[in-house]
């Protein structure tokens, strides 16, 4: 009887470690990976087709997936058109993340972004917004699309030329329609862990 019981505890454990395999993986990752984190820099949190969309798509994340910490970094901290599962802060706490990548959204986040210790900026160019902002420097736009630390995901192919074109770089081969949190964070750490794995592989040759 003692021996069923044990068995039934074994499966069960097998099950949950199963369950959790399959759950990290959709998230690109594995049960041998150090807990994650992903931070999202907004403009602001109140309505817009941006906004909505992604605060829609990141609190759909902190529902169903498991692996990765997400927080939110707001330039104007106004009430959210959506009431978040995840902690908020401002961007002046981006002085205090760690290397963990970063998505901003504009250009203004992606400068804001660039303050941060993170390894990797990934600006989701929603909207070739550049051909409408005059006020911002030539430096400034440069630095939000072609600083070393930044990489560009766009939403339409037409963007990837355009933006590829006016600025000389290459963007990233993802296109995301949306603001698709449970897609961008998959790339990112995936991304990240290729390149964690590159670098340990470089150290042991």
């Amino acid at each position: 009887m003692a021996k069923k019981k044990k068995n039934q505890k074994h499966t069960e454990a097998v099950r949950r470690k199963v369950a959790a395999s399959e759950e990290m993986s959709k998230l690109g990752l594995d049960l041998t990976d150090d807990l994650s984190a992903v931070g999202f820099v907004f403009s602001h949190l109140a309505v817009s087709q941006l906004t909505y969309l992604g605060l829609e798509s990141i609190n759909r994340v902190c529902k169903e997936r498991t692996g990765v910490d997400i927080c939110i970094f707001s330039q104007h901290l106004i009430p959210s058109c959506l009431q978040l599962l995840c902690p908020v802060f401002s961007v002046s706490e981006l002085t205090r993340w760690q290397s963990y990548p970063l998505i901003s959204t504009s250009i203004g986040t992606t400068i804001a972004a660039l303050a941060s210790n993170a390894d990797t900026v990934y600006h989701l160019a929603f909207d070739p917004e550049f051909m409408d902002k005059s006020h911002y420097k030539s430096s400034d736009l440069h630095r939000a699309f072609c600083h070393p630390r930044v990489k560009v995901i766009v939403r339409h192919e037409s963007h990837k030329k355009l933006i590829e074109t006016e600025f000389g770089i290459q963007t990233c081969d993802m296109i995301v329609s949306d603001l698709d949190a449970e897609a961008l964070i998959k790339f990112v750490l995936t991304e990240r862990k290729n390149g964690h794995d590159s670098k340990l592989a470089d150290k042991t040759q």
